[in-house]
């Protein structure tokens, strides 16, 4: 059975829940996600998509990805938080960011992507391939 998880915004008004989807959990240093994160990379983690609920009142602002698939990035439109990223190219999953979990101690990266697109001053958080 897939472990559940839930987590949330920072003022509460988007709450989300899934099960968590057996891959791999990963830092991404993706210009993308440094500009939605405002800092060197985003931590996630992979749900998957026919158990994740989100509250109605999630925003979403749609982008085109690397991959040059539209993605898209759901936030909280009172506090500003980022809670999820999802693409039309990986259509089974959700993910979500690891501090927006209700226990973020869940979280484990196994590995960097976009490392190439790392900041110098983020440089010392890249998950070497092992």
């Amino acid at each position: 059975m897939s472990q559940r998880v839930s987590g949330g915004c920072k003022c509460g008004l988007v709450r989300y829940e899934g099960a968590r989807l057996d891959v791999p959990m990963f830092r991404c240093h993706c210009l993308d996600c440094q500009k939605l994160t405002g800092s060197g990379h985003s931590e996630m983690m992979a749900l998957e998509r026919d158990t994740f609920s989100i509250g109605a009142d999630c925003r979403t602002y749609e982008m085109l990805g690397g991959s040059g698939q539209p993605t898209f990035s759901g936030f909280c439109p009172m506090c500003g938080s980022q809670l999820t990223r999802h693409s039309t190219r990986m259509s089974d999953r959700v993910y979500v960011h690891a501090a927006s979990l209700d226990d973020p101690g869940l979280y484990s990266p196994a590995k960097s992507l976009w490392a190439e697109s790392a900041q110098p001053w983020d440089a010392a958080s890249i998950i070497a391939e092992t």
